[in-house]
């Protein structure tokens, strides 16, 4: 397993850039020392978080490139209830559409890279990435966790390690506002927080003023603003010397939190409907996530099986796309009628943002139009 991913995952989550402002002994001794006592995960076992936090990762991405029907169907067949809608259908306007508006894509364009994106992250998914052998960490490697791992992606990290022949324009998307990266550290927090060990590592840092709620760290400083005006007020020039001090630490953890931590804390609100996949088997994931690629070629299947429908009545009838006045005088024998109703049962199978979904439309109001069925034909021809 790479020990850089390692490094700045667990130094993500351990938000080591705040800890070394706090930290009042040289280095992060403290720290380490706490780590040592609590954190006693094997790399083995830390491995096995990663690339679990991996598979779900690449698992809900996938699901949220689909259409809004095949996403809830995958999230209530995996944790047997509804999740909410405008959270489990977030990658959508979050970051496919602001994706494909920044690449200038047309509407045909985004649904094909839509199953190409669907398609490649569910190959990917079910790569092994993180392997690691059971032995405790280092000391060394113990105190990098706890010391800032500098400014690389960890959307980038992650697909140096693929050796798959991805798309271009999939892995664009992947790095989209760090989209891999920050779905994969949410769902490695949610499985180690779930862990006494992680629990009582992040104790142990909170109970010696190593960690601060970042979350809260606005409102923070605000109150620690207010104490320090009201000891300057009260001439409680001790006062105002401890505040001050613990001010200005503040301040720079508020800066450090918005630079470092603020995407991934957005994001992990964000998404906070997800926690629950971390609570099935990933390989179950796996499954119904291939169940929702085999829906979705069964949608263009029933696509392509349609457009052949309708360009055999055409040919056979002498119709068009373009609907005439003579069309409704056709004469339509039973084999013609058997194939339009076959065509129409299709039809109420296929999702309106499936690709070609307007040719279907167009040609299934041309074909019902010449049967004299005006009414009939209106839905599809608008």
């Amino acid at each position: 397993m790479s020990t850089t991913i390692l490094r700045k995952g667990l130094s993500t989550l351990f938000n080591s850039s705040i800890i070394e402002i706090l930290s009042d002994m040289p280095g992060v001794n403290k720290a380490l020392n706490l780590l040592q006592e609590n954190f006693t995960f094997t790399a083995d076992e830390m491995a096995k978080n990663f690339q679990d936090g991996y598979g779900y990762a690449l698992a809900a991405i996938s699901s949220g490139l689909a259409t809004p029907e095949n996403q809830q169907g995958f999230w209530k067949t995996l944790v047997q209830s509804n999740v909410n809608r405008e959270l489990s259908t977030g990658i959508e306007p979050d970051y496919l559409q602001p994706f494909a508006q920044q690449q200038g894509l047309t509407a045909a364009e985004l649904q094909t890279f839509r199953q190409t994106a669907i398609a490649q992250c569910q190959q990917i998914a079910k790569l092994t990435l993180f392997q690691g052998d059971n032995v405790p960490f280092s000391q060394a490697e113990l105190a990098s966790f706890v010391t800032s791992s500098g400014a690389s992606s960890m959307t980038d990290l992650v697909l140096e390690q693929i050796q798959a022949n991805l798309d271009d324009r999939v892995m664009a998307l992947l790095r989209y506002k760090e989209l891999l990266g920050n779905a994969l550290l949410f769902f490695l927090h949610e499985q180690l927080r779930k862990d006494d060990r992680f629990k009582n590592t992040l104790a142990a840092l909170q109970r010696e003023g190593l960690m601060v709620d970042v979350r809260e760290i606005k409102q923070i400083v605000q109150t620690t603003e207010a104490k320090l005006n009201q000891a300057v007020a009260a001439k409680k020039f001790g006062d105002v010397a401890q505040l001050g001090q613990q001010l200005e630490r503040l301040q720079q953890i508020e800066s450090v939190t918005q630079s470092h931590y603020a995407q991934f804390l957005e994001f992990s609100q964000r998404f906070a409907d997800w926690a629950p996949l971390v609570n099935v088997q990933l390989e179950q994931v796996l499954t119904v996530l291939g169940q929702l690629l085999g829906q979705l070629g069964g949608i263009k299947s029933d696509t392509k099986q349609i457009l052949a429908l309708l360009e055999q009545l055409m040919a056979r009838a002498d119709l068009s796309l373009q609907v005439k006045p003579r069309d409704e005088l056709t004469q339509h024998n039973s084999a013609n009628l058997e194939l339009i109703t076959k065509a129409l049962q299709l039809s109420k199978r296929i999702p309106l943002s499936a690709p070609e979904y307007s040719r279907v439309a167009i040609g299934l109001g041309s074909v019902v139009s010449s049967q004299g069925d005006l009414i009939g034909a209106t839905p599809f021809e608008e």
